[in-house]
C-alpha cells in the first residue's frame, strides 16, 4: 500500500507590477462582441463585427435561451439551445509589450474552441473543461493591435449527460512576461514533507541567447513576513528550458486544514544581473495527507471522514458562467451544511473554484473525465478522447497540482477499459503525491477503490476487500423537491432490486395530497415530485448513509449525488419535459436550502442549530389528521409545543432511525414550536405558524450585498407572506422586477425543476413553494441602486379565500434609501389598466376566472404593468387522489435517436406523444441511452410495439446492446390492428456499469411500430 504525503499550494497567478519587470496578468473579460452563428469570414482580421452584440465574459449563451422540448440538447442537457457561436475582441498593443513573451489564456470554453489572432489560427481545443493558452509574441512584435476571434462549436448534441453550457464560460487573460521567464501552467511545482518545502521551477528561454540567471525563492507568511528565502545561480542555454530545485524550511509551520485553511505564499523572482526579469507569486498550503486501507484518510495526523457532495459546473439560472461571488457563496453554503469535500463531477472546474476551496478549507476530489469512450452521443469520449486525453490530463494536473484543497484525483466515472492503467500512470508521473481513483470503473490500477451507487446496497461496504482505501464516489442517491412532502416511502425501482435498505412509511395512509399535476394528466410515472422527509431514494436514504460513513472505519468518505440540483439528466430520472433538471441536491437550482440541508447540518456541524419540517399550513387537510413533525438539531434535547402545549422532549440520535426527533401531531391550524436545549439550558427556539392566503412579499439578500461601487452581483430572495407576516409555503404568484439605477436583472429563478420559462431578458417570474430568486448585476457606473418588486397576491385557485391584494416592495441595494410615492391602479376585466382605472387601497374579492391587471406608478410615472389570473385551472392541484393508476410510460421511442422512421400518432392506446413507424425501411433503427449506476449484470428489457404480418406470425427486429447483437432476429408476434393493439415482449439483456446503448433495428422489409421501452426486475442470469 502506498502512503501519500500530500502537500500542495494554490496555483494562482497575480497581476504583478514591478518597476524593473514587465510581468503582468490582465483580465480580458470586458468588451467582447458575440454572434450566434457560423461563417468563415468571422475569423478574418478585417471583418467588421461592430453590429454584433457587445458583452462581458464569462458568458454562456445556452442559458440565455429558451427551454424547448425540441431543442437538440434534449432532456440530457436540459432542453436549451446549443449551436455555434463566435466571439471577437480587438486590443491595442502597448509599446512595452513588444519583444516580450505574451500569451492569451482561457480558463474555460465549452466546447471545440478555435482561436485566431489577426486572422492567424492559434489552435483548437475540443475539450470544454480544460484551461489553455496560446503564444502571441510574434504577432505582438509586428502589430499595433490584435483582433481575437474565438469559434465555439457546440452544435453536436447531446455533448454530455448533463447541462454543459455553451461559450467562453470562464475568465480570459493576457499574460506579459520577459522572453526569459518562469513557465506558467505548471512551471512552479511545490511539495512538502514535514517543515521542508520543495519547489521545482521551470524557466524558459526562447530568446536565442544563453544567459546567466539568478532565481530568488521566498516563502512569505499571511502577514507578509518572509520566513525563509534562497537564491540560486544558473546558466540557461539559448532556446532551452532549465529546471531548478529549491528546498526551504519553515519553522513550526501553520498547517492548512478544513478548520484553519492557512496559506503562505511562494515568491519566485528571476534576475539577470540587477534586472528583474520575471516575478511569480504562488500561494502555499502546508498540510500532510495520507490514506490507509483500514482507516481511510488522515489530514495532519487526524483521521477525517470526507463528508462530500458531487457538483456539476452549472448554477441554475446562471448556467455554466458562474460569477465568482456566487461560486464563493455556494462553496461556503456547503461548508455551512457541514460538507468538507466536493467531487468535481465529472470534469475539472474553473481555476477560481480551486482558489476558493483553498481559501475556505474545502477538500476536493478533482475529476478529469466522465468516460473513456462514448457515453453521450456527441461527448468528448465519442469524438476526442483517444487523440486528446494525454494532453488534457497533463494540462489539468499541471494546472491543479499546487492546490492544497485537492487530496485525490479521479480519472473517470462509470467507465471502463484498459486505458485505466495508462491514465493512473501518467497521474503518478506528473504528481506522485496524490492517489488516483475513479467513480465505479472497477479498475485494479486505482490507488483508492471508488464505487458509485452500488456501494449503497445493503451489506456492500461490509464485504469490501481492505487491500486499499475505499471511497463512495457517488452516494447516496436521494431525491427531494423543496417544500414538497409525502409520508409514504418512494423507491426509484420499487423494493424489488436486491440490496435496497427499506425505510418504513411514516403513516399507514398518505397524508398529503397536494401535487403539481393530477394523476390523469401525468404522462409517466417518473413525473413526480419527491418528498423532503428523506423517504424518497434509490437504495439507501441520507440518514443511512450518514450513519454508515460515521460507523465504518474503512469507509474513507462519501460524495452524495448531489450538493445542488442541476439542469439536465431530466428524462432518465424524472421522465422528461416539463422536467428540465435533476432534483437530487440538498440545495435547489436557485440556491435555496432544502430540508435535507438541515439534516446534514444536524449531523455534521457543532454550532447549535434547529430546523422543523414540514410547514404547518394545510388548508384542505381534515383537522385531526396526524402529520409527522420532524425536528433536526445537534443540541442535547428538543421539546415540541403545539399551540402552546408541550408534547415532550426527545434526544436527537446518531442512527438512521433516530437522527430526527419525530412526533405524530394531529393537525390543527395554529403554531408548532421547537425548543432546543444544551446542558439543560434553552439554546434555540423556532416556530412555524399556519399561514393564511398570500398577501405580500418580503425582500431580502442572501450572501454579501452589492459592493459600494463597480460591477458586482447580489442574490435577492422574494418570500410569499400572509397578512400577518407568516411564510406561505405554497406561494406561486408572479413577481415583477424593476431596477432604479445603474444595474440590470442578470437572471431570474425559483428552484423549480419543471418551470421552463426563460431566465434571461425577462422581468417577471412565478414563485415556487413561496420563493423566487433574482440575480441583480450592477454596472461600472456610479449611483444608487434600488429594486422594485410588485405582485398580485392571492390563492391561484381561490380554494380557501377569494381575496386578492396588490403588493409593491422597494429594496435598497446600494446608496441611500428612497421613499417614492407609489400609486396602484387595476382592472378586473382583462383590459390594460391606466391612471383612470380602479385605485387600489385594500385587498378585494374576485370570482374564479378573473384576470387582474395592475399599473404601478412611481412619483407620477408608470413603471410596471403586472398581471395574475385566478381560476380552477391555475397553479398547483389539491386533494388529488393518491395511488391511482398512472400511464406509466417508459422511455418513449419518439423522443430518442432514430433513423429511417417517422413519428406517428395515427392510432390509439400508445404512450407518450406518438410512436415510430418504420414503414418498409430496412435497417432503420431506434436507439436509447440507459444509465446504470450500479454494477454490471443483466436487466429485463420490455419492448412495447404494434404489428401485423399477414400470414406470418409476426415481424423481426435485431436487438443490439452496446454495439453487440444480442438477438439477431427477435420475433415480435402479431398484435392485431396496426397502431391500435399493442403488446409488450420481454428479453433479458446484459448491461455494463455506467452508460449503455440499446438499439432496435428493423430486420425485415416491413417494420413494427415501436412505442417505448421499459425495464423490469434486474436478474442475475444471462439469456
Amino acid at each position: 500500500m502506498k502512503h501519500f504525503n500530500l502537500f500542495a499550494i494554490v496555483a494562482l497567478f497575480l497581476i504583478v507590477s514591478e518597476t524593473q519587470s514587465q510581468t503582468q496578468k490582465t483580465n480580458l473579460n470586458d468588451g467582447w462582441f458575440f454572434r450566434l452563428g457560423d461563417d468563415q469570414h468571422y475569423s478574418e482580421s478585417e471583418y467588421d463585427h461592430s453590429s454584433w452584440r457587445k458583452l462581458d465574459l464569462p458568458h454562456d449563451w445556452s442559458i440565455e435561451g429558451e427551454y424547448n422540448k425540441n431543442h437538440p440538447m434534449g432532456p440530457t442537457c436540459g432542453y436549451l439551445p446549443a449551436g455555434t457561436g463566435f466571439y471577437r475582441k480587438t486590443i491595442a498593443v502597448p509599446t512595452e509589450w513588444k519583444g516580450q513573451h505574451v500569451r492569451i489564456a482561457f480558463d474555460g470554453v465549452f466546447m471545440n474552441s478555435t482561436v485566431w489572432a489577426n486572422g492567424k489560427e492559434l489552435g483548437t481545443r475540443p475539450y470544454g473543461w480544460i484551461s489553455f493558452a496560446y503564444d502571441i509574441s510574434d504577432l505582438v512584435l509586428n502589430s499595433d493591435s490584435i483582433t481575437f476571434s474565438v469559434r465555439v462549436d457546440n452544435q453536436l448534441q447531446p455533448a454530455a449527460r448533463w447541462y454543459t453550457g455553451s461559450g467562453i464560460y470562464a475568465d480570459t487573460w493576457i499574460e506579459v512576461m520577459h522572453p526569459v521567464h518562469i513557465v506558467r501552467d505548471g512551471g512552479i511545482y511545490l511539495r512538502s514533507v514535514g517543515n521542508k518545502v520543495s519547489i521545482d521551477t521551470e524557466i524558459a528561454n526562447p530568446s536565442g541567447e544563453s544567459a546567466k540567471l539568478k532565481l530568488k525563492t521566498s516563502i512569505v507568511d499571511a502577514t507578509g513576513k518572509v520566513v525563509n528565502e534562497r537564491s540560486q545561480s544558473a546558466r540557461i542555454s539559448k532556446d532551452g528550458n532549465l529546471n531548478l530545485q529549491t528546498e526551504l524550511f519553515v519553522d513550526n509551520p501553520k498547517l492548512w486544514s478544513t478548520d484553519s485553511p492557512y496559506l503562505y505564499s511562494v515568491k519566485s523572482e528571476l534576475w539577470k544581473g540587477k534586472k528583474l526579469l520575471d516575478t511569480l507569486t504562488t500561494p502555499l498550503g502546508i498540510r500532510d495527507v495520507r490514506w490507509e486501507p483500514e482507516t481511510g484518510m488522515w489530514l495532519n495526523g487526524k483521521n477525517i471522514k470526507l463528508r462530500g457532495v458531487c457538483n456539476h459546473q452549472d448554477a441554475g439560472a446562471l448556467g455554466a458562467a458562474v460569477p465568482d461571488k456566487i461560486l464563493r457563496f455556494r462553496i461556503q453554503q456547503l461548508k455551512d451544511m457541514g460538507c468538507n469535500a466536493i467531487r468535481t463531477a465529472h470534469n475539472p472546474q474553473t481555476p477560481k473554484f480551486y482558489e476558493v476551496c483553498d481559501e475556505l478549507g474545502m477538500l476536493v476530489m478533482d475529476e478529469i473525465f466522465d468516460g473513456w469512450k462514448k457515453k453521450a452521443r456527441n461527448d468528448y469520449g465519442a469524438h476526442h478522447f483517444n487523440e486528446w486525453w494525454q494532453k488534457d490530463l497533463t494540462d489539468w494536473i499541471k494546472r491543479d497540482r499546487n492546490h492544497p484543497c485537492i487530496v485525490i484525483y479521479s480519472v473517470g466515472n462509470e467507465t471502463h477499459g484498459p486505458v485505466a492503467e495508462e491514465l493512473v500512470s501518467l497521474c503518478h508521473k506528473l504528481d506522485p503525491t496524490r492517489p488516483v481513483t475513479s467513480g465505479h470503473s472497477g479498475s485494479e490500477h486505482m490507488d483508492v477503490f471508488g464505487v458509485n451507487g452500488a456501494s449503497e446496497k445493503q451489506g456492500y461496504i461490509d464485504n469490501i476487500k481492505k487491500d486499499r482505501p475505499f471511497i463512495g464516489t457517488e452516494n447516496t442517491h436521494t431525491w427531494q423537491v423543496r417544500g414538497y412532502y409525502r409520508t409514504k416511502t418512494w423507491y426509484r425501482d420499487g423494493t424489488s432490486k436486491p440490496g435496497v435498505v427499506l425505510c418504513p412509511d411514516l403513516t399507514d395512509r398518505e397524508v398529503f395530497q397536494h401535487d403539481w399535476i393530477t394523476d390523469s394528466l401525468r404522462a409517466k410515472s417518473k413525473m413526480v415530485f419527491n418528498s423532503s422527509y428523506d423517504n424518497a431514494y434509490v437504495r439507501l436514504n441520507s440518514r443511512g448513509n450518514i450513519e454508515q460513513l460515521r460507523e465504518t472505519s474503512h469507509y474513507a468518505g462519501s460524495f452524495r449525488w448531489t450538493g445542488y440540483d442541476y439542469i439536465g439528466e431530466a428524462s432518465y430520472a424524472h421522465g422528461g419535459w416539463p422536467f428540465k433538471a435533476f432534483m437530487g441536491g440538498a440545495i435547489d437550482l436557485a440556491n435555496f436550502e432544502k430540508d435535507l440541508y438541515y439534516l446534514y447540518q444536524s449531523q455534521w456541524t457543532d454550532t447549535p442549530m434547529l430546523h422543523i419540517l414540514p410547514h404547518w399550513t394545510h388548508p384542505l387537510i381534515t383537522p385531526g389528521t396526524e402529520i409527522p413533525v420532524w425536528v433536526y438539531s445537534n443540541c442535547d434535547e428538543v421539546e415540541l409545543f403545539v399551540n402552546g402545549q408541550s408534547l415532550g422532549r426527545q434526544k436527537p440520535g446518531t442512527t438512521r432511525h433516530n437522527m430526527q426527533c419525530e412526533w405524530l401531531v394531529p393537525w390543527k391550524a395554529g403554531c408548532i414550536k421547537a425548543v432546543a436545549y444544551k446542558n439543560g439550558k434553552t439554546t434555540l427556539e423556532k416556530e412555524i405558524k399556519s399561514a393564511g392566503s398570500p398577501f405580500k412579499n418580503m425582500l431580502s439578500i442572501d450572501g454579501q450585498p452589492l459592493n459600494k461601487k463597480g460591477k458586482d452581483i447580489v442574490q435577492v430572495r422574494v418570500s410569499s407572506l400572509d397578512s400577518l407576516g407568516n411564510f406561505y409555503p405554497y406561494g406561486e404568484n408572479r413577481s415583477w422586477f424593476k431596477l432604479i439605477g445603474p444595474a440590470k436583472i442578470k437572471a431570474l429563478d425559483n428552484g423549480s425543476p419543471i418551470d421552463v420559462e426563460p431566465h434571461y431578458n425577462v422581468n417577471n417570474r412565478i414563485a415556487f413553494y413561496g420563493l423566487t430568486r433574482a440575480y441583480i448585476e450592477s454596472s461600472d457606473t456610479e449611483g444608487d441602486i434600488h429594486l422594485l418588486v410588485s405582485a398580485i397576491m392571492g390563492e391561484k385557485k381561490l380554494l380557501t379565500s377569494d381575496k386578492v391584494s396588490i403588493d409593491t416592495k422597494l429594496l435598497n441595494l446600494r446608496g441611500d434609501a428612497i421613499a417614492p410615492k407609489i400609486e396602484i391602479f387595476y382592472t378586473l376585466d382583462g383590459s390594460l389598466p391606466s391612471v383612470n382605472s380602479l385605485v387600489y387601497k385594500e385587498s378585494f374579492s374576485v370570482e374564479p376566472g378573473t384576470t387582474v391587471k395592475a399599473l404601478i406608478v412611481m412619483n407620477g410615472e408608470p413603471v410596471q404593468t403586472i398581471t395574475e389570473r385566478f381560476a380552477a385551472d391555475e397553479g398547483f392541484v389539491w386533494n388529488t387522489s393518491v395511488g391511482n393508476k398512472v400511464n406509466a410510460g417508459g422511455d418513449q421511442a419518439e423522443n430518442t435517436l432514430s433513423k429511417g422512421a417517422s413519428v406517428s400518432n395515427n392510432g390509439k392506446g400508445y404512450n407518450g406523444s406518438g410512436f415510430l413507424d418504420f414503414g418498409k425501411y430496412e435497417n432503420g433503427y431506434v436507439e436509447w441511452y440507459r444509465e446504470n449506476d450500479g454494477g454490471s449484470g443483466t436487466e429485463i428489457l420490455n419492448i412495447r410495439y404494434s404489428c401485423q404480418a399477414g400470414n406470418n406470425t409476426g415481424r423481426t427486429i435485431r436487438l443490439v446492446v452496446n454495439g453487440k447483437t444480442i438477438e439477431p432476429a427477435l420475433l415480435l408476434p402479431n398484435t392485431g390492428s396496426w397502431g391500435h393493439d399493442w403488446a409488450t415482449i420481454s428479453v433479458t439483456i446484459p448491461v455494463k456499469r455506467g452508460a449503455n446503448s440499446i438499439r432496435l433495428v428493423n430486420a425485415g422489409s416491413g417494420g413494427a411500430y415501436i412505442d417505448e421501452i421499459s425495464f423490469g426486475k434486474q436478474t442475475n442470469h444471462k439469456k
